[in-house]
């Protein structure tokens, strides 16, 4: 038979371990939620249409490069078309084995090949130089995520 001093240690020690457990439950909901609302941190939906995508790559090169509103047009327009382009591929990558992805690797360069040498004709010389520099650190960023070692993209 338990004595009082028993049990109250029992309770006692019940206690600590229910508000361990709502205080992990709660941990695990404020995690999972900032996950899921920073999907460049590994979370949320990551599927983007090709105009969204070509919206914040515009974007993101109007701040860049200081584009105009004539160069902003084409730029959006470019970067649509190889947005749709770039799906395509991204769908034949997600379903294909590892020669295959090979393949479809080397369609992607192709393929980012022929977009800058479009680019290069709407961007100036010294945008055009800028736009190399920023490709060249995204894709750094993007051999550091590979690797483990985190990063954004463009």
């Amino acid at each position: 038979m338990l004595s009082l001093h028993q049990s109250k240690g029992q309770f006692i020690k019940f206690t600590a371990m229910k508000k361990l457990g709502i205080f992990l439950f709660a941990f695990f909901v404020a995690v999972t939620a900032g996950v899921a609302q920073n999907p460049q941190r590994g979370g949320g939906d990551r599927q983007f249409t090709p105009e969204d995508l070509a919206k914040r790559q515009t974007e993101r090169l109007v701040e860049s490069l200081s584009v105009n509103k004539a160069q902003e047009t084409k730029v959006y327009d470019l970067n649509l078309k190889y947005a749709k382009k770039g799906q395509e591929l991204r769908t034949q990558m997600r379903d294909a084995n590892d020669q295959a992805r090979q393949e479809v690797r080397k369609k992607m360069t192709a393929q980012q090949a022929e977009k800058d040498v479009e680019m290069k004709k709407i961007l100036t010389a010294d945008q055009w130089k800028r736009y190399e520099a920023l490709q060249k650190e995204m894709q750094q960023r993007m051999e550091q995520r590979r690797q483990g070692g985190g990063g954004g993209g463009f």
